[in-house]
């Protein structure tokens, strides 16, 4: 019985587990990276979702005219890291598949009782991608304001901007600099 209890144990620990690798950055400057695969089943609008030709797997990040704004990454910034967060970089892979496909890929500081920004910043997807229907790596760059505090939130979400076709991006990954 007790060689079944530490099987069932180590089974839902396994199940429980995500491809999503967004967690504190105590340990590395790692703030988040995932592939996407691991949203497949949470509780998020499924046409958020791109399957087919992803960039890596089989799932991506997508908006049109029909979704503004994808699922969102967001976290206390006090979880990403115990010091002060400086500086962030941000890359990705992003493919805008017709001429209409525009969008941003854009990280914000908030004020969680508000819902005031306090910093916005983000990747123009087209004028950053160079070729139409092809992944392509993007990549930038953020100084943050000395004025943060640590309960605020870093957020992360691509936005459709004024796109009327499509735009995805998958391989993200946020880290401090």
């Amino acid at each position: 019985m007790k060689n079944f209890t530490l099987l069932l144990s180590i089974a839902l620990l396994s199940a429980c587990s995500s491809d999503d690798k967004a967690a504190s950055a105590q340990d590395g400057s790692i703030v988040i990276e995932n592939d996407f695969e691991s949203l497949v089943g949470w509780n998020t609008d499924p046409a958020a979702l791109f399957r087919g030709k992803a960039h890596s797997g089989r799932y991506a990040l997508k908006v049109d005219k029909d979704h503004e704004f994808s699922p969102t990454f967001d976290m206390a910034l006090n979880y990403v890291s115990p010091k002060r967060v400086k500086s962030i970089h941000l890359e990705a892979w992003a493919m805008l598949p017709g001429e209409k496909s525009t969008g941003v890929l854009g990280i914000q500081v908030m004020e969680p009782e508000t819902g005031k920004e306090i910093y916005g910043g983000g990747i123009r997807l087209a004028e950053s991608v160079k070729k139409g229907n092809q992944w392509q790596k993007v990549e930038a760059d953020y100084e943050l304001p000395a004025t943060i505090t640590p309960t605020q939130h870093l957020r992360l979400a691509l936005w459709r901007a004024d796109a009327s076709d499509q735009v995805m991006v998958d391989d993200v990954k946020m880290t401090i600099k």
